[in-house]
């Protein structure tokens, strides 16, 4: 999913340092809204997990059966949510340039929404039931669709019309509607999984059975409330560059779609590092939980440890992927230094985030991901961003960065800690 994203800016910044900078405010306003419902979706996977563990295995196509009421009831409200800020969008004080682009861009993502929580719901139930290889073809297939979307509607090529930036928009719906139709075959049809179509079909006529809304929503709220905290941290970030002029938001466009990439493989090991430990709790194995966190731990260290010696060799060249422009990719490849200083402590928050979800420790963590960026990483780069008496490294949009940076660091000690501390503690 992050790399569609990756490759849409790559494919707009073509286009022109304006459409990268309305590409990335139009994202970052999309999964601000977004990522809360997606949040919820990841708590699928974890109930589904605790009650293998539990031996419950017979009830799952319950708890299915709710977690599709609660994707839709979330569908519905996000994307009104979308819709009002399409016409209110004046209020994110973006340059006129790029308000003129974004709001034909930001109405097309909002049609692909539906689809991409359909999806998420989907591959949340079968990574509970431990079968992930399903998704992960799927989402490979979705990003090769995506990519020879982008060059067919962005371009204009095999005869079709170059929409430019609003083609990244059609070939977004189209690849996100195949992943929510393949990843619901996958789910039914897969061998893999114990559901059948049928099966959950007829869970909806069973209204006096055990509901699961109660724990989809004990869990789901705080683990949603979690990655807002975060995701509104950056899209704030992205709003603050933007205020500076429209060059900037496209170096920092480019810097967190490289940094995004790299973390999706620490999110990727967290999301497993959880299931597993969910399972473990699940059947009151504290000494296996504790090892599957601290493997995540040291796989996550170590993949992140090596993006960050990436970022830091290559920063100039992947600037320039993304722009000819001169000032961009000065600006772009600085960014990228900062965001190699961040990697280890980006890593172990995610990390450590999914596994505190695995023991169904959810709302302390809520609490501290709120703390590190709503009281540290947003205020220290807002007076960065505005205090000019500060050496240069420290002010404008690298300012932004170094206050995330900061959130960051606060939020992975606090987390690592607390899940080490409740396993030794029991």
């Amino acid at each position: 999913m992050v790399l569609t994203g990756f490759f849409d800016s790559l494919m707009v910044a073509k286009l022109g340092h304006v459409e990268l900078a309305a590409s990335g405010i139009c994202n970052s306003i999309f999964f601000l809204i977004s990522i809360f419902p997606m949040g919820v979706t990841m708590a699928y996977a974890t109930i589904i997990s605790l009650l293998l563990g539990r031996n419950k295995i017979k009830i799952t196509h319950l708890l299915v059966r709710d977690s599709f009421y609660v994707t839709l009831f979330l569908c519905l409200i996000t994307t009104l949510v979308v819709y009002w800020s399409i016409y209110g969008f004046g209020t994110f004080d973006q340059t006129k340039e790029v308000e003129v682009l974004s709001k034909p861009y930001l109405t097309l993502l909002m049609w692909s929404l539906a689809p991409m929580l359909l999806f998420f719901y989907s591959k949340n139930i079968c990574d509970g039931y431990g079968y992930t290889r399903g998704g992960m073809v799927i989402t490979v297939l979705a990003l090769l669709l995506n990519i020879f979307l982008n060059w067919v509607f962005i371009y204009g090529n095999l005869g079709f019309s170059a929409y430019g930036l609003n083609g990244a928009g059609y070939a977004t719906i189209i690849s996100r509607i195949f992943l929510a139709a393949a990843m619901f075959t996958v789910l039914f049809k897969s061998k893999q999984t114990p559901i059948s179509f049928a099966e959950w079909r007829h869970s909806f006529t069973n209204y006096k059975q055990f509901r699961f809304f109660k724990q989809i929503f004990k869990l789901g709220f705080p683990t949603g409330l979690q990655y807002f905290f975060e995701i509104a941290a950056f899209a704030v970030a992205a709003m603050m560059a933007g205020w500076i002029g429209s060059k900037e938001l496209a170096a920092h466009q480019l810097a967190i779609t490289l940094a995004s990439v790299t973390y999706m493989f620490a999110g990727g090991i967290s999301a497993g590092s959880s299931i597993c430990v969910a399972k473990a709790t699940g059947n009151k194995n504290k000494e296996n939980a504790l090892k599957y966190g601290k493997a995540g731990h040291v796989l996550g260290v170590g993949v992140m440890g090596l993006f960050a010696l990436f970022f830091l060799l290559f920063n100039i060249p992947l600037a320039q992927l993304f722009s000819a422009d001169a000032d961009v990719v000065k600006l772009g490849a600085n960014l990228l230094i900062l965001a190699a200083l961040f990697q280890l402590g980006d890593g172990l928050q995610a990390i450590s985030v999914g596994l505190l979800r695995g023991i169904e420790d959810v709302n302390i963590p809520s609490f501290v991901t709120f703390v590190a960026y709503w009281l540290v990483a947003i205020p220290l780069g807002y007076f960065l961003l505005h205090n000019t008496s500060l050496p240069e490294i420290f002010i404008g949009v690298k300012g932004i960065w170094i206050g995330l940076a900061f959130g960051l660091t606060i939020s992975a000690i606090l987390l690592t800690y607390r899940f080490y501390y409740l396993l030794r503690s029991k």
